[in-house]
């Protein structure tokens, strides 16, 4: 299994015929104070199977680590079965975890990380940088 696709947005959902719909991707939060919370952001994964794994279960793992690597301030979990696609072609699965409220204590950079049954397939860092305020 490989992730094809690992973005976060302002929105995101799951259109008719499974096509994700994504809004406002970026890679940075800008912020003047220290912590700071997000009020709402999406995770958006998009995994790929080949024929070798339809029908199998697998768990798909999402973490989020501080700039320091000391704290997880995501860890979410989740069983999937594999599904089988059309002759010749990988199954795709699209994923959208909604994270509300998180709280960014300090600058720097801070990671998601992708793991199927605990090993790492992808990794997207965001930057959070400390602006100053405009007098």
């Amino acid at each position: 299994m490989e992730v094809s696709t690992i973005l976060v947005a302002d929105y995101a959902n799951i259109a008719e015929g499974g096509k994700p719909n994504v809004m406002g991707i970026f890679r940075q939060i800008n912020s003047d104070t220290f912590p700071v919370r997000h009020p709402d952001m999406y995770l958006i994964v998009v995994l790929s199977a080949g024929p070798g794994e339809f029908g199998q279960k697998r768990t798909i793992t999402v973490k989020l680590i501080n700039a320091d690597a000391t704290q997880e301030l995501v860890n979410f979990s989740v069983p999937i079965d594999v599904p089988a696609a059309q002759s010749g072609r990988k199954a795709e699965i699209n994923s959208i975890l909604r994270l509300r409220d998180v709280i960014f204590t300090a600058p720097g950079t801070y990671q998601f990380s992708v793991l199927v049954d605990n090993d790492e397939k992808a990794t997207l860092p965001i930057e959070l940088n400390k602006i100053e305020r405009p007098i």
